[in-house]
């Protein structure tokens, strides 16, 4: 039995862990985060943790950790298929499994037909029936060859246009409804899009899973944008448009651009900014947070510059905030939009623009404000209470008192004060000084995207593995990747995908991950990826190293870690200087 990638991917997202978890072991609330007695060794001490934003759990002892598949799992000594088909009827959340021929040869069938979908959009748009949507698109300052790569169609002023090309490919009319592609009248079937600009949405693995439509009508009984239905292979609130395009791209540049719309977004990739992403037309989501955090932690959001798209940017900050990213806003001058301003500013002023924005907790502070009147008692207290969902999104201790430090000296209000009302309802968790040194670890940002790329570039350059195979990886799968390394072994891929070791979800897992790498065809390229990762690894143990000395109070350590901090901060640091810090790091011991 197997299950899609999609179906996956959704069950992970659904399942509640505290919930799983919870049935099994006794847990207490602390701050954002749950606590309890490790089931996996003899635990008189709670030691084990529950991350319900980070959907993860881990004993801080004993080491266990992972979802709450991988707890199911272990816990009841049961295979993964086995976990996820018993979790799935549980929790009622439908998927699917795809074992079967009948069921294989269905999804294959929708992607078939949403990709030709796709084709034929895209050939209504160059031809005389799609004038006017090649116009508004030129009009719109994209080019034809832009236009053509970047698969945008037009669906044509008619009822039964897409419906009657698809059936003459062969296809049901019902598999065609399911898809959204068309609806079901009292006369029968009629096509969703008619008369629209066309944009793709696919998932993160390159698949054509829906479309957005934006209508050429100006009328206000129709639509301005419309997206495809929920369907079998799509969920607006699991996928981001433009994720195919940029997700390489984010993991590289180790940023992200979220913006409103379809059209944001393309002027951004055209103008050269090719880290832009938007939701499907939707509120921003936990779960685009969770698909976005697969690539980085590091966020600008550039939103519409109306009171709904300030009200827009202040939710998704504090869902991003939420999901441990670095956030920043930008507040554009001159334009509504990243559309508008690209094209009446150009790409120099908008990276002024990307220069000079705010970090999320000022643009907070600058917007609230705007509200309130700060020398009136009241409205200075109500004020302050609206920092409290940002507060309460916040996972990590040390950033919690940085804000409150800030927001403190610019109220002028003691820092005590303002913990007793926007803090102390997270309650402090009670750690011994072992456990607080792996909270610390716990808490590193990027540690996912660091161990994946470090991975994949091993995989196609076994020759570093040497200098790479002590970092730390945690990742369960990813360690069973790294067993496999033996120098300059470069064999690696077909032994993984014939090795028992590795069960059939794995290996999709592998096949997902080699397929999302890079391809260095020079020395220079490896030289300059591997000193990137190199950078990374010791940053991240560099900070790790930095708060524990900082907890023991060993000044003499602390000052010669932070002097290879300060030549870190050096940007054009060689191969033989990262690999010295590196091995000079390797000897300071804590």
């Amino acid at each position: 039995m197997k299950y899609r990638q999609e179906d996956l991917e959704k069950l992970f997202n659904q399942l509640n862990i505290v919930d799983v978890i919870g049935e099994y072991v006794e847990l207490k609330k602390t701050g954002s985060n749950y606590k309890g007695l490790c089931p996996f060794h003899e635990d008189n001490n709670p030691s084990f943790m529950v991350s319900p934003t980070k959907n993860i759990y881990k004993c801080f002892v004993c080491g266990a950790g992972g979802t709450a598949v991988k707890f199911y799992m272990e816990y009841n000594k049961v295979d993964f298929i086995s976990a996820v088909t018993e979790l799935s009827k549980k929790y009622r959340i439908d998927i699917n499994p795809v074992d079967s021929r009948e069921n294989s040869e269905n999804y294959n069938r929708y992607y078939k037909i949403l990709e030709d979908a796709l084709e034929h959009f895209k050939e209504n748009i160059f031809s005389n029936d799609g004038r006017q949507a090649l116009e508004y698109l030129l009009g719109r300052k994209l080019s034809p060859d832009f236009i053509k790569n970047n698969g945008i169609g037009y669906a044509k002023n008619s009822w039964e246009d897409m419906h009657d090309y698809l059936l003459s490919k062969g296809y049901e009319a019902e598999d065609i409804a399911r898809l959204g592609l068309v609806k079901k009248g009292d006369k029968g079937y009629y096509d969703t899009f008619r008369n629209r600009v066309i944009f793709p949405i696919y998932s993160p693995s390159g698949k054509v899973v829906g479309f957005g439509g934006r209508t050429l009508e100006d009328r206000k009984d129709v639509a301005k944008y419309i997206n495809s239905p929920e369907t079998p292979v799509f969920t607006k609130g699991n996928n981001l448009y433009g994720i195919k395009e940029s997700g390489r791209i984010l993991r590289k540049k180790s940023y992200s651009i979220l913006m409103e719309g379809y059209m944001d977004v393309l002027t951004a990739h055209y103008y050269g900014f090719d880290v832009a992403v938007a939701p499907l037309g939707t509120a921003f989501t936990d779960e685009q947070a969770e698909l976005l955090k697969r690539y980085t932690s590091n966020v600008i959001i550039a939103f519409d510059m109306d009171d709904a798209g300030r009200m827009a940017a202040e939710k998704a900050g504090l869902i991003l905030k939420k999901h441990g990213f670095n956030i920043r806003v930008i507040e554009f001058n001159g334009a509504k939009d990243p559309d508008e301003f690209l094209k009446k500013f150009g790409k120099m002023e908008f990276l002024k623009q990307v220069k000079n924005s705010k970090e999320i907790f000022d643009f907070l502070y600058s917007r609230y404000a705007k509200e309130y009147d700060l020398t009136d008692l009241m409205s200075k207290r109500n004020f302050i209470n609206r920092f409290f969902d940002f507060f309460q999104s916040i996972e990590n201790d040390l950033d919690r008192s940085l804000y409150l430090d800030k927001l403190s000296a610019q109220l002028g209000l003691e820092k005590n004060v303002l913990d007793g009302i926007l803090v102390k309802s997270i309650k402090k968790i009670t750690t011994s000084r072992k456990e607080e040194f792996l909270e610390v670890k716990f808490n590193i940002e990027d540690i996912d995207n660091l161990e994946q790329e470090t991975v994949k570039f091993l995989l196609e350059n076994p020759e570093y593995y040497d200098v790479l195979k002590d970092k730390e990886i945690e990742n369960n799968f990813l360690k069973k990747i790294m067993s496999f390394f033996q120098g300059q072994n470069k064999e690696i891929i077909p032994q993984i995908m014939n090795d028992e070791y590795f069960n059939e979800e794995e290996k999709s897992m592998f096949l997902e991950l080699i397929s999302s790498g890079h391809v260095y065809s020079d020395s220079r390229g490896k030289e300059e990826n591997f000193n990137e990762i190199l950078k990374s690894w010791i940053n991240r143990e560099l900070k790790y190293k930095l708060e524990i000395c900082k907890l023991n109070k060993e000044l003499k350590l602390w000052s010669e870690l932070k002097k290879l901090e300060f030549k870190m901060k050096n940007a054009s640091l060689s191969y033989v200087e990262l690999m010295e810090i590196n091995k000079r790091l390797k000897e300071m011991e804590y």
